[in-house]
């Protein structure tokens, strides 16, 4: 039962994706500062002509755009959700019932959203990462499906180069090791911050997944 909790956390939100005003704005605003990036090749990597017109974002605009996260509509309906969940099943009990309970847990949630994208944006800056997703809409189902898996755990620099993206994996484990610090006994263990940053990192592949293709199906193209 907990697992098909968990899964349909992960779930839902990503679908909620396709309303996403980020993902929405993807194709009609590519190097939009609130849209993601689209690579028009069957390849992952942008070719040179690509590159010429990629621009990256400047560190207001990694701040800016991390900051927005926490308020975006998938993001507090994912809160919410996991809120609501909680409090069905009375998780953890030590919060109680009620709106002050159900307070507290949502509280939770976006607290783990804070400290991800808090710890993520210092290894934006550091690393010089690109926190967007970059789409590629004119590929195969294969080449398309590895692209949004594989932004996981592979991130775009600035300079249009790859490498591992510890923003999201440092990002989502940090954050499950700093919501040990107000979650209650029992479910503040090692374990518990490590599941929590492997759901995490669940959920941005999903919602990585529901950038690549929903807005194909949400606004297909004529031919």
């Amino acid at each position: 039962m907990r697992l098909l909790n968990l899964g349909l956390l992960i779930a839902i939100p990503a679908l909620l994706s396709a309303q996403d005003p980020i993902a929405a704005g993807d194709a009609a605003h590519p190097n939009a500062m609130t849209g993601d990036v689209a690579f028009p090749s069957d390849s992952s990597q942008p070719s040179a002509t690509q590159a010429t017109t990629f621009e990256p974002l400047t560190p207001g605009q990694k701040v800016k755009r991390r900051a927005l996260r926490l308020i975006e509509p998938v993001t507090l309906f994912s809160s919410a959700a996991g809120a609501g969940i909680g409090q069905l099943r009375n998780v953890p009990p030590e919060w109680g019932q009620g709106s002050e309970g159900y307070a507290h847990r949502f509280a939770s949630a976006e607290g783990f959203t804070a400290a991800h994208n808090g710890v993520a944006l210092g290894f934006d800056l550091a690393f010089h990462l690109d926190p967007r997703y970059h789409r590629l809409p004119q590929g195969g189902f294969g080449p398309r499906m590895w692209n949004a898996v594989s932004q996981t755990f592979l991130a775009y620099k600035d300079s249009g180069g790859r490498m591992i993206n510890l923003s999201e994996i440092g990002g989502n484990f940090g954050a499950g090791f700093i919501s040990n610090t107000w979650e209650p006994k029992g479910y503040n263990s090692t374990g518990d911050a490590l599941v929590r940053g492997a759901l995490g990192l669940a959920y941005h592949t999903a919602r990585n997944v529901a950038r690549e293709f929903l807005p194909d199906v949400m606004h297909p193209r004529r031919h």
